[in-house]
């Protein structure tokens, strides 16, 4: 090389220092894991038919004391992602003369399979956090929803309430996320017009009473989805 002439890289030994350098670094984030997320904890959890099936709500429907129920077939999507199930079961029980008190039970479970949903999980059950998603299948709060945690129930549990006529109970367990809903409304059962007139109920049905049996029915259910 002359003197003063600027020096060049041979090209040659310039890309295979980039390809060593470039395979050192990936193998320096493959050994640390970096970027690589484990997959959430199922804990078992599967998704075999419907969870509104057999006694998995037992406790729950018990606490209706009636025998007219009718559980719908469940929703079912599975994915590489995500599963979910959704059912509803609906049930009607005399609470004195021409009323009746009408319960619509509705549960949904997701399985997320390789994205921890505890984050989502938490913001969704923010208390005065509106679900602005229209399309989002688990029920989520409102701005009159009251948020309260339930204590040793999976890894986190809620029990949002804020409505007389309507109740849930969510729970996360790694990666499953379980949702019981519970609404109610009273109806008039005669032939003619109610003192109050059109068919309005003269009292609304309160769930509070169901929140025990509502707890005791997600630990059923569970268990009834885990081995």
């Amino acid at each position: 090389m002359e003197p003063g002439q600027p020096y060049t890289w041979p090209w040659p030994w310039v890309l295979g220092t980039a390809v060593v350098t470039s395979a050192i670094w990936g193998l320096t984030l493959q050994s640390t894991g970096y970027g690589h997320a484990s997959a959430p904890d199922l804990h078992g959890y599967r998704l075999a038919g419907s969870p509104c099936a057999g006694y998995n709500l037992k406790p729950l429907t018990d606490a209706f004391r009636t025998s007219r129920f009718f559980a719908s077939p469940a929703d079912i999507r599975t994915g590489s992602a995500l599963s979910q199930a959704q059912c509803v079961i609906t049930a009607e029980a005399p609470v004195r003369d021409h009323w009746k008190n009408s319960y619509t039970v509705t549960v949904t479970v997701e399985l997320h399979k390789k994205t921890d949903p505890t984050a989502e999980f938490e913001d969704r059950n923010r208390p005065n956090g509106p679900n602005l998603d229209s399309s989002v299948l688990v029920p989520g709060t409102d701005e009159t929803d009251q948020v309260f945690p339930v204590d040793h129930l999976g890894d986190e549990a809620y029990l949002l309430t804020g409505n007389a006529q309507e109740q849930a109970l969510t729970v996360r367990h790694g990666g499953a996320v379980f949702t019981i809903d519970l609404a109610a409304t009273e109806q008039w059962t005669g032939d003619d017009i109610p003192s109050d007139a059109y068919g309005y109920p003269q009292q609304m049905p309160s769930l509070d009473r169901f929140h025990p049996a509502l707890t005791e029915g997600m630990r059923r259910l569970m268990g009834a989805l885990s081995p």
